[in-house]
């Protein structure tokens, strides 16, 4: 007898759904949890970090959308015949009767061996049931590297060119420093020769200067001698 979806679901027990209520409390939980961490780890000098306890991943939690799509894969595998999916089927119909489990298995086992099952049947069943799920597990190891490949190998390609764009630029910043440090270096000498020129330049014009008065004082003095010889000046 093949069972649907439904039946398959129900062989499982499942975590409860979690109350609006619950959800709050267990998020304000979570971040006094945070706050109380982050008070003790933080140093005196604290440096800037994108990092922060939220950036962490969350803890596992069970998952209906992934319920669904295991269960899923274990319904479009189902056997032909009694099997594993069959004898819980039969054992959950007993969930309500107060008898130990084992002897609700055993029950279940003599009902259904009357149809061609055995214990050996069962295992291998339970085996084949668990291959499904492992090629599940593998598909969405896949899936995920996949994921990994496109949003976070991506991002450290992103990242290393940004490096090496830093590295390039840092390289120029430290060409230009250094033609910077260079001609602040030549200007202080420039400037160092300008007064050196400068006082060259004063001092050669005030020897001009003093001389040429010298030498101005003499004529005029002469002059004056000159104009003390002339007839009209006795």
């Amino acid at each position: 007898m093949a069972l649907n979806l439904n039946k398959i679901k129900g062989l499982f027990i499942v975590p409860e759904d979690e109350t609006e209520e619950s959800k709050t409390i267990k998020k304000e939980e979570k971040k006094e949890t945070n706050q109380k961490i982050e008070k003790i780890e933080k140093p005196v000098f604290q440096h800037t970090s994108s990092v922060s306890p939220t950036n962490e991943p969350e803890k596992g939690t069970f998952n209906k959308q992934i319920f669904n799509s295991l269960t899923k894969a274990i319904a479009d595998s189902n056997l032909p015949g009694e099997d594993y999916l069959e004898f819980m089927d039969a054992l959950m119909a007993m969930k309500d009767i107060p008898l130990d489990q084992k002897i609700k298995m055993q029950t279940v086992l003599a009902t259904l061996s009357t149809k061609g099952l055995t214990v050996q049947k069962l295992l291998e069943s339970a085996e084949y049931y668990l291959k499904v799920l492992e090629n599940e597990k593998e598909k969405f190891k896949q899936a995920m590297a996949g994921q990994t490949h496109g949003k976070v190998d991506e991002k450290q390609k992103q990242i290393k060119t940004l490096e090496q764009e830093i590295q390039k630029k840092s390289e120029q910043i430290k060409i230009l420093t250094d033609e910077i440090t260079n001609n602040q270096e030549n200007i202080s000498k420039i400037k160092e020769s300008i007064k050196e020129a400068d006082v060259k330049i004063k001092s050669t014009e005030n020897n001009f200067n003093i001389t040429y008065e010298h030498v101005e004082k003499q004529i005029k003095e002469n002059i004056e001698t000159i104009k003390s010889l002339s007839p009209n000046n006795k």
